[in-house]
């Protein structure tokens, strides 16, 4: 049943979403509110940035890597957050996606995430896009849905990376 129920939200968020004549202006006030049996869910925007750090790839680098990166973020709905990804990165073919990725905020909830996006060289390292999807955590976001696209460089000197939210909303 709370499958289905899931299922019934997204749907809504979705046909919401395409509606036309809607503002093209997000905030918290305007944002719409589906009812659960739970309590109240409310798609509100998402926005932020985060500064992470990784290993250095072995020399030469192999055609695919798993990378560890850990940092801060800075981040709507959860302040000063903690940010631990595991990703997957093809340097052969300019692509990534996450094994695992989570935002513990303050108070230690934690929002999980999962992405895939793409990358392209940009001088001593990489530019990257990604699209970003929240699939549930703890406390506050243990039903938590939402997207973000994540555009931001890596450098191999420093063997660290930033990036921000772009278009980016969240349910929980």
């Amino acid at each position: 049943m709370r499958g289905l129920q899931a299922s019934a939200i997204a749907f809504g968020v979705a046909l919401f979403g395409c509606r036309e004549g809607l503002p093209t202006t997000s905030g918290a006030e305007s944002a719409p509110s589906l009812s659960r049996s739970s309590g109240a869910i409310t798609v509100q925007p998402l926005a932020g940035k985060c500064d992470t750090s990784f290993d250095p790839p072995p020399l030469p680098p192999p055609p695919a890597l798993r990378q560890v990166d850990t940092g801060t973020c800075q981040m709507t709905h959860l302040g000063r957050a903690a940010f631990y990804a595991i990703q997957d990165i093809d340097l052969a073919s300019g692509t990534q996606s996450s094994a695992e990725i989570t935002f513990t905020a303050p108070n230690g909830d934690i929002l999980r995430a999962s992405s895939t996006g793409t990358s392209t060289p940009n001088g001593p390292g990489v530019a990257f896009n990604a699209v970003m999807s929240f699939v549930g955590g703890t406390g506050r976001f243990a039903r938590a849905s939402g997207s973000a696209r994540v555009v931001g460089t890596a450098s191999f000197v420093t063997n660290t990376s930033t990036f921000k939210f772009v278009d980016g909303w969240i349910a929980f």
